[in-house]
């Protein structure tokens, strides 16, 4: 059986190879007084000071290199502090941002495909979210920014962008202020020019700490301290609710909205680690903190006599024995999946040399049925001492529509016997529901001292298959075999 963390890490395997699309909405977490009072009545958005930002990259001065010299003026009694003053004034001070979370759409068919949800970011959800109470709105990105550039009276320059995340960064790079331009032209006009010139550097940057806020900025300098607002009232889309957010302030936040046109009102919900987004007529009720254990009779009822500790410390025992068993076996397998591994990897012709197929390496246990898998320590059955197995996924490219599964899996019994296990599948991807086919499958049974010839048996066989396979998998994605 597949651990917990083998499961996890193909989880996380899953979602890094998997393509991703970049959708038109962006989302903005705040509190809901924020949203309800602020945002929604006013039907505008705030753009906060630029030096109020979280990452000390934007918080802090920005001092570019001075060049040349002073010629017309003396340098001031604290050398050039002030000077970086007045350039950090109109470059930082006078500038403006608002901040949104960009959306990414994953494949449906991969277990967590909402990972990448603009609305599903847990660190967002406590930090600007007011700890789950809050909301998440939702732009169309277009509309959100022709909103903020017909708003540009009175603004120096306006810019909007996806943020870039780094670990390091040269400073403030090559690039200077030159003195000799801050006395011709004025140290507002070069500073807000080096705005300009380097606005990627200077407002599109920020640590790789920041990196899973997915940003998306829009920027305004002016020369004004005070906030900025815009009308969104055509680019609002949707709100999310927070898992937490109060019941009783849903009224108000529906009130508010009535002068909206086609808003979309949603609720998170949280179960066992997994966010999930609901319509809010029909809301997942959020979970209820866990309330003092009470001397109640189970709902479960054990099959197994005796009370608490009794039946405690006999799990502890059996979990205690499969363990040792396990160890005992577990030798006898690594060479099988050794000669495994290194054959597949070792036939270019079945994987590497496939045109349009991109090939990736799992652990699992797919080609063992799931009635005959290993069932835990004390549950009534046959015990298994050990079971492993890998598979070899393809996926169609560009789109990975159509998906190529080579599996092989070993299972040892206590008394060192094998069973060993390969199929080849297919699974098309659908709308209405995925279309899975068996191609091929074969099953033995060696004593001990078979097991690695049995290996070898069965391995040849699957590789001998999988010309008829491929092309039926060819078949279902409309290509040709080249063999």
């Amino acid at each position: 059986m597949i651990n917990s963390d083998e499961a996890d890490e193909f989880l996380e395997q899953e979602l890094d190879s998997a393509p991703k699309v970049l959708t038109s909405s962006l989302y903005h977490y705040t509190s809901s007084d924020a949203a309800i009072l602020g945002i929604l009545a006013n039907r505008s958005i705030r753009m906060s000071p630029f030096q109020g930002t979280n990452d000390l990259w934007e918080s802090r001065p920005l001092w570019p290199n001075l060049e040349g010299e002073l010629r017309h003026n003396e340098i001031p009694a604290d050398g050039y502090y002030s000077i970086w003053e007045d350039i950090d004034r109109y470059i930082r001070g006078y500038s403006k941002v608002a901040c949104f979370t960009q959306d990414w759409e994953l494949p449906d068919s991969l277990m967590h495909s909402d990972a990448l949800r603009g609305w599903a970011h847990l660190s967002l959800w406590a930090h600007y979210g007011a700890g789950h109470t809050g909301v998440c709105l939702r732009f169309d990105r277009d509309r959100l920014v022709a909103a903020f550039e017909a708003a540009q009276e009175n603004a120096t320059h306006q810019f909007y962008g996806p943020v870039r995340y780094r670990r390091a960064e040269f400073g403030v790079g090559p690039h200077g202020i030159s003195l000799e331009q801050a006395e011709e032209f004025g140290i507002d006009a070069v500073a807000l020019r080096y705005a300009h010139v380097h606005r990627d550097r200077v407002f599109f940057r920020k640590h790789a700490d920041w990196a899973s806020e997915s940003e998306f900025r829009l920027v305004r300098t002016d020369l004004s301290t005070e906030p900025h607002y815009f009308d969104i009232s055509k680019a609002l889309t949707g709100v999310v609710l927070g898992d937490a957010f109060p019941n009783d302030r849903i009224p108000a936040l529906l009130t508010m909205l009535a002068g909206f046109d086609d808003v979309e009102v949603l609720h998170i919900g949280f179960h066992n680690r997994i966010l999930d987004l609901y319509p809010l007529e029909s809301p997942a009720e959020p979970e209820s903190l866990p309330g003092p254990m009470l001397a109640a009779t189970s709902i479960i009822q054990p099959r197994r006599s005796g009370d608490l500790t009794q039946r405690l410390r006999s799990l502890e025992e059996i979990e205690q024995i499969a363990d040792i068993d396990r160890e005992a076996v577990i030798q006898a397998a690594e060479p099988v999946l050794k000669i495994w591994r290194e054959e597949l990897m070792g036939r270019s012709e079945l994987i590497s040399a496939w045109p349009g197929v991109v090939f990736n390496t799992y652990p699992g246990l797919t080609a063992i049925p799931p009635e005959g898998r290993r069932n835990r320590p004390g549950v009534p059955g046959e015990f298994i001492a050990y079971e492993a197995g890998l598979m070899i996924v393809g996926e169609n490219q560009p789109q990975h529509t159509f998906t190529w599964v080579m599996a092989l899996a070993i299972q040892i019994m206590p008394n060192g016997a094998g069973r060993l296990h390969t199929c080849i599948t297919t699974e098309e991807w659908r709308s209405e529901g995925n279309n899975q086919q068996e191609l091929y499958r074969d099953y033995l049974e060696p004593e001990a001292h078979e097991l690695l010839a049995a290996s070898r048996q069965i391995l040849a066989s699957l590789i001998a298959a999988v010309p008829a396979a491929r092309q039926k998998y060819d078949e279902l994605r409309g290509k040709t075999t080249e063999l």
